[in-house]
């Protein structure tokens, strides 16, 4: 068969890991492109999402719940509430991804003008759920005059300062890169995370105005830098998926017992006498102890068979040796 020695023919290089290279040849043949190896493997190699860093805030703000509840639901008394989607622009006024002067692997984020979505339940007085809204409001108002602003719940922007050794992911849908933040939520379009920056929002209700229609929540925002990187974690096995039951569960345990294995009397009849003297374990035994049983009794020990008393004349026999008192 003609070899490659230069390259003017038309070989390619065939390249194989090390790995595989290894295995067929350390004597074994294994082939694994034929032969793949079926066992439990000790060691797992994963590609794992790693958060290098991440910083919270907290915000809070009053809006209105998006129905109107005397007339919709005039029982409802309390509520939850489930960030589903939080949306936002790039640039001045809204948010913005910046490189730290001399700090090449921090970034300052400026987070202002998020347009979030809510999936609100309602319940009764009872815990009954009556329905579900979605409300969207704004958090971190551009503009002071915005009604959700308030300078201490609700301002403006906030800067948040983040490490990103390894960088920031990009939109390359247009002529020009741009830099991106992903948002983590329960949408199908955002339920997964990206290399880069990623953002993920968590609500709490704080207040339901009956009268008024309002809702006000409390929101927690966390910026995080997350990277893909592999790794080789210890296994114990692949996990043990429980089985649903299609069996009633009225009749669950007379059906399972009725399946299931015979009945059997599994209690030990004692062997009465010597040489194991099982009747003597019937006594109540108060130090000192007189009961004498087997062959070789000594003043306060009950000796049984292959039991001697003291210590065992060569320590590193094994067996059934020893003191029983």
């Amino acid at each position: 068969m003609a070899k490659c020695k230069s390259g003017r023919c038309g070989c390619k290089a065939r390249i194989v890991s090390n790995v595989i290279q290894n295995m067929q040849g350390n004597g074994t043949c294994i082939d694994v492109c034929t032969n793949p190896i079926r066992e439990t493997p000790k060691v797992l190699s994963i590609m794992a999402p790693l958060i290098y860093d991440e910083i919270g805030i907290n915000l809070c703000t009053t809006f209105p719940v998006g129905a109107d509840l005397s007339t919709a639901y005039p029982t409802a008394v309390s509520a939850t509430a489930r960030v589903l989607n939080v949306s936002y622009t790039y640039g001045d006024g809204n948010v913005m991804i910046e490189t730290i002067t001399g700090r090449p692997n921090c970034f300052v984020v400026t987070l202002s003008n998020l347009s979030v979505q809510f999936a609100v339940n309602l319940y009764d007085a009872n815990g009954r759920l009556l329905g579900t809204v979605y409300p969207e409001t704004t958090y971190l108002p551009p503009e002071i005059t915005d009604a959700t602003y308030d300078e201490d719940t609700n301002p403006t922007s906030v800067e948040l300062e983040i490490f990103a050794p390894y960088g920031i992911s990009y939109d390359t849908a247009g002529d020009t890169p741009a830099p991106n933040i992903h948002y983590v939520g329960f949408s199908l379009e955002n339920n997964y995370v990206r290399q880069g920056l990623n953002l993920y929002a968590m609500a709490k209700v704080l207040g339901l105005g009956t009268d008024d229609n309002a809702i006000t929540v409390g929101l927690t925002l966390v910026l995080q830098s997350l990277y893909f990187a592999g790794y080789r974690v210890e296994s114990i096995g692949k996990i043990n998926t429980p089985k649903g039951s299609l069996i009633a569960p009225d009749n669950s345990s007379c059906l399972r017992f009725v399946a299931g294995d015979l009945l059997d009397l599994a209690i030990k009849p004692l062997e009465l006498g010597p040489p194991l003297c099982e009747e003597m374990y019937k006594e109540e035994c108060k130090m000192p102890c007189t009961l004498q049983c087997g062959v070789g009794a000594i003043d306060d020990t009950i000796v049984l068979p292959g039991i001697t008393a003291g210590q065992p004349e060569n320590p590193d026999t094994t067996g059934n040796t020893g003191t029983t008192n």
